[in-house]
């Protein structure tokens, strides 16, 4: 009988009880935060995508650029027209400055340092915003010697902006005119700084270095002609126009994203 009155009664099982309304407020809040901290990681993840994208994309230009430096460095070519040795060089390359149809660029190499010691000598290219040289004719662009180190590349109208195959630039017509900024064509673009690495340095300044083979006086020429290897700066900038009427490009703006530097040797 005890038993039988034991199994009817049924207490109330505390562990069993619903969630109470503070429980539940936390539970939002809790939720809350954790939603709001997924959403606050998607900036910076799409931020550093996007630097991401930008690096590479240099990098590419970088060593498309130093590979078409290389080959036209390779068929570097004398000068026949000046009094002394002087080699000219033409690459290949999307590029443009000034016109949109120019692909091909002639520019010649500086020469030896008048004192490697104070100063390099660094030749910038292009010398001007619409340099000599574009398809591949003419003289070539000497450059443009650089003063002074304190160079700033982002206030600086002389550099190559890709873009330059008109086929390609005709295929796209209408996203430059609506100036739209994820155009792969026209946000990048590079320049290029040139110095002739002088290795005989310790002979060239004594005037009257004799050569061992031919017992005669050395000349500046001869150090000209020995001497073969080039040290050459990429810089790659990315280029922004803001928009103007009618589809015009506006106010440009240029930032500077690296330098990749490379040693190349004529033949």
């Amino acid at each position: 009988m005890r038993n039988r009155a034991a199994r009817g009664t049924v207490r109330p099982n505390p562990g069993r009880r619903g969630m109470t309304l503070i429980e539940i407020l936390i539970a939002l809040i809790v939720m809350v935060l954790g939603v709001l901290g997924i959403m606050a990681l998607f900036p910076p993840s799409l931020q550093m995508a996007s630097e991401s994208m930008e690096e590479t994309n240099a990098a590419m230009l970088a060593e498309s650029v130093a590979h078409s430096l290389a080959e036209a460095f390779s068929a570097a070519e004398e000068d026949k027209q000046s009094p002394k040795l002087q080699l000219r060089c033409t690459m290949s390359h999307d590029m443009k400055a000034g016109d949109k149809t120019r692909g091909r660029y002639s520019f010649i190499l500086p020469p030896l340092p008048t004192n490697p010691l104070t100063n390099p000598e660094w030749v910038h290219y292009p010398g001007s915003a619409t340099p000599g040289g574009q398809a591949g004719v003419g003289g070539g662009d000497p450059g443009s010697k650089m003063v002074n180190m304190s160079w700033d590349p982002e206030a600086d109208d002389r550099h190559f902006q890709l873009g330059g195959d008109q086929w390609t630039v005709d295929a796209v017509q209408s996203v430059h005119e609506v100036n739209d900024p994820t155009d792969p064509l026209t946000q990048f673009a590079f320049s290029f700084d040139i110095r002739k690495v002088d290795d005989m340095w310790y002979q060239r300044r004594n005037s009257g270095a004799i050569d061992p083979y031919r017992g005669t006086v050395l000349k500046p020429d001869d150090y000209e002609a020995m001497m073969k290897l080039y040290e050459v700066r990429i810089h790659i900038l990315r280029i922004a126009h803001q928009g103007g009427a009618n589809g015009a490009e506006g106010a440009v703006a240029r930032r500077y994203i690296t330098t990749v530097t490379k040693r190349i040797s004529v033949r």
